[in-house]
């Protein structure tokens, strides 16, 4: 509540000395706190009397009152990086009125926002995984870890030929280091040549991330591919995610690229190439990265790239009987079904005519094959169960193990998986495309109740293991009702 001003000047006038009254009895007179009086009593020792009369309540930084031009400003504004194929949301409509009209006439975030939404140019999508849930990663250092990933691309001549665009980016700065287009489907070669280019002008990283594709990192198959061979030699280790949120900033950068392109229609790979300088430059250069927060504003990843601090680059090649070693750990952690070939070392492994058929894929214009080095198991039964080495999924999701049509997801239809049991007696199921774990299941199995129908969500199962179990719907998970009685 406010002080009247002729209650502060009483106090600012007030003396205990002179008025022979402590200062307890003349605040319970005036009916005010004690904190008030020092207060006031401060002020007027800061200020003089002026202290006296109390300071504005207006805001210091008051709301800005933006009127219909400013909402037809954020209008054009997105409709200008729509044409551009660039992203058009309401921090990039932002950054661009600030670039233009400056920081004053800028309407904030927020404000951008409520805008589009009460004009209808929000799209509506589908309620997504909150972003929350997710766990961010990102290196501290630039050149620490670069992450490579090849897309498709279909060009706007009569024939829709498809392209091959490799992407390449700096892991802490988001900074593309390299991206370029090749008229051959992903084969290891173009991924080479990519690369290359990008060490002659950036240096080389320690680390690479790719998926587990032919042209990339194959190790979790048991087998080096040429590209892992080949980095190796350059003292950069190979490594390989486990899924596509572990590569989440080249996946998402793709639609970024894939956007700018549409916008200018290419016709053939000449084309393509030389838009991508372009886009690299607007990329880098020109368009602020919205992970990249310094203070309150967000910056470039040129700017990220010039600023953050840099790891060393590596000055050895890897010794090829480390790099060999990592496979057999890998493998032999994951899949204790396979057996190493004796006679397929390290030497052999990297250095093979195997490692490099995807060279000879590239000239023929097929995808790259590389010869494992891991035994795969047989359709016989190794175990004492009598489950299958080999167990195919359906087109349903589901996948019969002793008598049980287990369902495990739709999303490994069709898949082949290699079986293995422990000695506890749990058995052990790995996708054959990767040799990653999927689910694992006790044996004898064991069901918490019988659902209705033929199959049996595999979340039914008492002890199981999943990577990625599927939902359990609340119709398909009560017990199975009773029969009536015969009468």
């Amino acid at each position: 509540m406010a002080i009247p001003l002729h209650k502060r000047r009483k106090v600012a006038d007030f003396d205990p000395v002179r008025d022979g009254k402590t200062i307890t009895q003349f605040c319970k007179e005036l009916g005010i706190s004690r904190q008030t009086y020092t207060n006031i009593k401060k002020r007027v020792a800061q200020k003089g009397r002026s202290g006296i009369l109390p300071d504005s309540t207006a805001p210091k930084n008051p709301a800005r009152r933006f009127d219909e031009a400013d909402k037809i400003a954020v209008v054009n504004a997105r409709q200008h990086l729509m044409e551009q194929g660039l992203d058009y949301g309401p921090w990039s409509i932002y950054y661009s009125l600030f670039d233009s009209v400056g920081p004053d006439r800028t309407p904030s975030r927020s404000t951008i926002a409520l805008w589009l939404h009460e004009l209808g140019f929000v799209e509506a999508n589908a309620r997504k995984r909150p972003r929350s849930s997710y766990k961010r990663f990102a290196r501290d250092f630039v050149g620490e870890l670069w992450q490579i990933d090849g897309l498709v691309y279909r060009l706007f001549d009569h024939a829709h030929t498809h392209v091959t665009i490799y992407q390449v980016i700096d892991d802490a700065s988001r900074f593309d280091v390299g991206t370029k287009a090749f008229a051959l489907p992903e084969n290891g070669t173009d991924a080479r040549a990519a690369l290359a280019e990008a060490f002659a002008v950036y240096g080389k990283p320690q680390e690479i991330l790719s998926d587990n594709g032919e042209a990339f990192a194959t190790y979790h198959r048991g087998h080096l591919s040429a590209t892992e061979v080949w980095l190796a030699s350059e003292g950069v280790l190979a490594i390989a995610g486990f899924a596509p949120t572990t590569q989440g900033k080249d996946e998402r950068s793709h639609r970024t690229l894939i956007q700018f392109l549409d916008a200018r229609h290419p016709v053939s790979l000449a084309e393509v190439n030389s838009y991508l300088v372009e886009y690299r430059q607007v990329y880098n250069e020109r368009r602020r990265h919205q992970s990249l927060l310094v203070g309150k504003m967000h910056i470039t990843p040129r700017q990220a790239f010039d600023t953050f601090p840099k790891a060393a680059p590596p000055t050895h090649p890897l010794d090829p009987e480390n790099v060999w070693a990592r496979v057999v750990t890998f493998n032999q952690a994951h899949n204790p079904q396979a057996a190493l070939i004796a006679t397929n070392g390290p030497g052999q492994a990297a250095t093979s005519p195997e490692a490099s058929t995807d060279d000879m894929a590239a000239q023929q214009g097929i995808p790259p094959t590389d010869t494992p080095t891991l035994t795969m198991p047989t359709t016989r039964s190794t175990n004492s169960w009598g489950i299958p080495d080999e167990l195919r999924v359906s087109k349903d999701g589901v996948v019969r193990v002793l008598a049980h049509g287990l369902y495990i997801g739709l999303r490994f239809k069709n898949r082949l998986l290699y079986t293995t049991v422990t000695a506890d007696n749990v058995a052990e199921f790995f996708t054959a495309h990767d040799g990653e774990f999927l689910f694992s299941v006790p044996l004898p199995i064991t069901l918490s109740h019988r659902p209705p129908g033929g199959q049996i969500n595999i979340n039914l199962v008492e002890g199981m293991k999943h990577r990625q179990p599927p939902q359990l719907k609340p119709n398909l998970s009560k017990p199975r009702p009773k029969r009536r009685p015969q009468r």
